[in-house]
């Protein structure tokens, strides 16, 4: 006896691994012994196992099989169609000990059966003879097991054949979609998928309702339609490559042709409270009738480094030998998380230059020279290639940022959202009439304030909300936060997807409090900010001459 899996459909996109293929196997008996007596005629599944309900992704197709209080249809000699009364379906499974389907099913169906064939529908669990319901809303609880689409929009018709006793093989008739969504840049422990969205732009497509069935199988009629499917899922894990085994989630749906098609993957880290989305969307997709086309998507969701926090111009990271992923599990001490703080191992920094150790900051004084004739003062060690004050300004003037509070990315295992485009120099340069090397000399009111013993006044520069339409011309920077710097805040992470800030390669020349300072640009949601600040906070760093670094996308 052989098995029937149903076959990939062909979907048209760009970037999926697509297909049709076959699978045989040897299907198992489960069959519970003998058959208590029944009513009806049978109508027999035996012949060809592929008649099943319930199902799972195989890799090369869905195998499907019958579940409890599943119900077929068979149109009798008056052409009146009966309900199936009895079925064998709970004997089969409690056969087996765990098991909660079965291959093949006997039902006892009333009415008057004579001729050599009658039709039968499958229409989902309690439904209706003639008609088939595609939820627009469907939920699947477990990775690979897709046993909801009994409920969600499972149908199909068979012709039974026979005398006195019947068999048949259900056709399925709906379109299936498999989804395994990774993220080829890394795991994501604290990602969880939650739902899966397919939706066209055109509000009068039907890939979801309650339809006429007709013998053949096809559909019409449609009423209480919808252009979006949506699959909800139990927190499912995103692997780095994709598994089906892992997150396979199947979505049934009405087949056709749709034109402007949008994949949405919807995302939570509980650790974060972080939600959002990933959207794929193509310009024509066709899902086939009685087909699974599997839809193996990259997320490409960025992974940012965790270990380039650094005291202002110190020689090593804020964190280093305690890291968040060190080998040495037991030497992980650094906060992950907002609001969680180490102050026993972060960097214990102090005025004095001999006390310092390499995780510190760079005691050196800021500019000194009254007449503004010595050269500027910079950076030696970790922020030498930090941009200096005067491309600070640029950024935050002229560089016409954008906040983005839409793009996902992550850092150290958890979910974030929020960041700033800003122009690259070369765009800046190119709309003020400079040349990107002028832009290190002087600010955007043409005085070099690396070589003043004061920087311009610490002003909120404004930024718009949104994702700029130009992007060749911008990179993008992320809200990574940082570690605080406070007396009873010392090595607290906190502000990650929410505030940002990189150092300079300019020191502050004045000491405030009894502290050197040094100057960073903070972005928020709100505004872009230059000032000085102390050293001892633990920020990130930034390249000028990499500006595509932390590229999203």
């Amino acid at each position: 006896m052989t098995k029937r899996s149903i076959y990939f459909g062909t979907l048209l996109l760009t970037a999926l691994a697509l297909g049709s293929c076959a699978s045989d196997d040897t299907a198992t008996d489960k069959t519970a012994g003998k058959d208590t007596p029944k009513t009806g005629t049978v109508f027999s599944s035996d012949v060809e196992p592929a008649t099943r309900t319930s199902a799972t992704y195989t890799g090369s197709g869905l195998d499907f099989y019958w579940t409890a209080n599943d119900k077929i249809w068979v149109k009798d000699d008056n052409n009146i169609y009966h309900q199936s009364s009895e079925d064998d379906i709970a004997n089969r499974i409690a056969a087996v000990p765990g098991s909660t389907t079965t291959a093949k099913a006997k039902f006892w169906v009333n009415g008057t059966y004579t001729g050599s064939t009658h039709k039968v529908r499958y229409t989902g669990k309690n439904g209706a003879s003639d008609k088939v319901t595609i939820k627009a809303s469907q939920t699947q609880n477990t990775p690979n097991d897709a046993a909801h689409i009994a409920d969600d929009g499972d149908f199909g018709v068979a012709d039974a054949t026979g005398s006195g006793k019947y068999t048949f093989t259900l056709n399925h008739k709906a379109a299936y979609v498999t989804f395994m969504p990774y993220n080829a840049n890394g795991v994501i422990p604290g990602a969880k998928i939650q739902k899966i969205r397919v939706y066209t732009s055109n509000t009068s497509d039907q890939l979801a309702g309650t339809f006429d069935l007709a013998d053949n199988g096809t559909l019409s009629n449609g009423t209480t339609t919808s252009n979006s499917v949506e699959l909800n899922v139990n927190d499912f894990t995103l692997p780095s490559a994709y598994s089906y085994t892992t997150n396979g989630a199947t979505m049934v749906l009405n087949p056709g042709t749709y034109s402007n098609v949008t994949i949405e993957y919807t995302l939570h880290d509980a650790a974060t409270n972080v939600t959002g989305t990933v959207k794929k969307t193509y310009p024509s997709v066709t899902f086939d009738t009685g087909k699974n086309t599997p839809v193996k998507s990259d997320l490409k969701i960025k992974v940012y480094h965790g270990n380039e926090y650094y005291m202002w111009d110190a020689v090593d990271p804020y964190w280093k030998g305690y890291e968040w992923n060190n080998p040495n599990t037991a030497l992980r001490f650094q906060p992950i998380v907002n609001g969680q703080q180490d102050q026993v191992h972060a960097p214990q920094s102090t005025e004095t230059a001999s006390a310092h150790t390499s995780r510190d900051y760079n005691d050196i004084l800021g500019y000194n020279d009254p007449t503004g004739v010595a050269p500027a003062v910079t950076a030696t060690h970790s922020a030498k290639d930090c941009p200096n004050l005067n491309e600070l300004y640029w950024y935050a003037e002229k560089g016409e940022p954008y906040w983005d509070n839409t793009t996902l990315w992550a850092t150290m295992d958890h979910l974030y959202v929020g960041g700033m485009w800003f122009l690259k120099q070369s765009a800046i340069a190119s709309k003020n009439g400079k040349n990107v090397s002028d832009l290190k000399l002087a600010a955007p009111d043409g005085i070099d304030y690396t070589r003043k013993l004061t920087g311009m006044p610490v002003m909120p520069y404004s930024i718009t909300t949104g994702i700029p339409s130009n992007l060749n011309d911008y990179f993008y920077y992320p809200a990574l936060g940082v570690y605080n710097n406070g007396s009873t805040t010392h090595g607290e992470f906190l502000a990650s997807g929410t505030i940002g800030c990189m150092w300079s390669s300019t020191p502050e020349p004045l000491r405030s409090h009894g502290y050197i300072q040094a100057y960073i640009l903070r972005i928020s949601s709100s505004d872009v900010q230059v000032y000085a600040t102390y050293r001892n906070g633990g920020l990130t760093l930034f390249n000028s001459s990499n500006e595509d670094e932390y590229r999203p996308f």
